[in-house]
């Protein structure tokens, strides 16, 4: 079986690849750009006893997509057990003041890519198969210089819901876990020099008094994908330490 995690070479993403890929399972990292940290996310599963590959494609296009889902049926054994959308790009500063062309392109990556993985995962998707998407509190609240990332998560939330209905027939699931405030690249790149402000500023408001660490939300989407969970289909499950509450 294979997990197969498109954007798993850092961050969020390479935390589920981790945290979910079973012993003799093997895991598909896919990546766009960034080789260096791709090769280090290999090296580091490699240590853990994790068979892992790193695979680079053009996640904007739905061919690109489709090039990863075949060369990760290429490396694993063609049976996809988990499948993971952990793909964000930023755009910042206000919507309108950017190209039309490239916020398409923007919010390709971050929303329709997708439906993208799941058309093309599909064959390789059996009775038991699970999808994860990474979302975000963008999908229901404005957030300054988010603007090509949360309405892109909303999208994909309700897309979710409908691709639940269409997939339950066949024994797959599909769902969104959203994780709050993460130190990732895609927070950096909104915030600038003020996300360690921010940082520190979304830690005293949630009432746990801490951010949300791997081992919350691996744990939490662990259970997501295992066969105890099979009726939880077509939700979207927050992992805010309660800062939703306020």
């Amino acid at each position: 079986m294979t997990v197969v995690v498109a954007g798993g070479n850092r961050g969020i993403g390479f935390e589920m690849a981790r945290g979910l890929t079973q012993p003799g399972e093997t895991a598909i990292l896919g990546y766009q750009r960034d080789e260096a940290s791709a090769r280090e996310a290999v090296e580091t599963l490699a240590k853990d006893g994790i068979t892992a590959f790193a695979v680079q494609s053009d996640m904007s296009t739905p061919e690109g997509v489709a090039h990863f889902i075949s060369e990760a049926a290429r490396l694993g054994d063609g049976s996809i057990r988990v499948l993971v959308h952990s793909l964000v790009r930023v755009l910042q500063g206000p919507i309108l003041e950017h190209d039309v062309h490239e916020i398409t392109s923007v919010l390709n990556v971050n929303a329709m890519s997708l439906l993208w993985l799941v058309h093309a995962a599909r064959p390789h998707l059996d009775r038991g198969s699970c999808i994860l998407f990474l979302s975000s509190r963008g999908s229901t609240r404005v957030i300054p210089g988010y603007g090509a990332v949360g309405p892109a998560k909303a999208f994909a939330e309700s897309l979710i819901k409908n691709l639940a209905v269409e997939l339950g027939p066949d024994g797959i699931r599909i769902n969104a876990i959203s994780p709050g405030t993460q130190d990732t690249q895609a927070l950096r790149q909104v915030y600038g020099d003020k996300t360690d402000e921010k940082i520190e500023a979304s830690r005293k408001a949630t009432p746990m008094r801490r951010l949300a660490t791997p081992k919350d939300y691996v744990a939490l989407s662990r259970f997501i994908v295992s066969p105890e969970a099979e009726m939880l289909t077509g939700q979207t499950y927050m992992v805010y330490g309660g800062t939703d509450l306020i």
